[in-house]
């Protein structure tokens, strides 16, 4: 009876090991998948500008779609922007947690292009970035005027997973 229970026991065991050692791994790789949407908020910033009157408004949208580009998985992110405000250069950044919420950025401020806002008061960008989102937390992406800092936020876009889309 000793002699049958020893090899059971021993497959037992390695299968609790392959199980836990795949767990482990699915923890760590985690794939991205699934379309991010957001509409900017129309904030009202008062203008810096010497001789603007009035505040400066955003609107616009942000999608970020998932790509596997030079064997690595990042999103194409488009950034679409209307504003009052012509001829100025704005950042943008993503961002954990919703608008409003403090600055936690995913990546550097300084390894992204800015947003070339044109004389009709129009701008986008169009960006692939490596980022490593959740699908179970909550991002936003801000646009920015003078630095990626929160006193420097001119329009918020709080992020919309849609994990049908593939």
């Amino acid at each position: 009876m000793i002699r049958t229970l020893r090899p059971r026991i021993a497959v037992l065991a390695l299968a609790v090991l392959v199980s836990a050692s795949a767990a482990s791994a699915q923890e760590v790789a985690v794939p991205i998948y699934g379309r991010w949407t957001g509409v900017f908020r129309p904030l009202v910033v008062t203008s810096l500008q010497s001789g603007s009157n009035g505040a400066d408004r955003y609107t616009g949208s942000v999608e970020l779609i998932p790509v596997h580009e030079s064997g690595l998985d990042m999103y194409a992110v488009t950034v679409t922007l209307s504003s009052n405000v012509a001829a100025q250069m704005l950042e943008w950044g993503v961002s954990m947690g919703r608008c409003g919420s403090k600055l936690i950025m995913l990546e550097n401020a300084n390894q992204l292009p800015q947003i070339e806002m044109r004389s009709g008061g129009e701008g986008e960008i169009k960006h692939t970035v490596a980022l490593n989102m959740d699908n179970h937390k909550t991002y936003q992406v801000g646009v920015f005027r003078n630095g990626h800092a929160q006193q420097n936020m001119v329009a918020c876009a709080n992020l919309k997973l849609d994990d049908r889309w593939k």
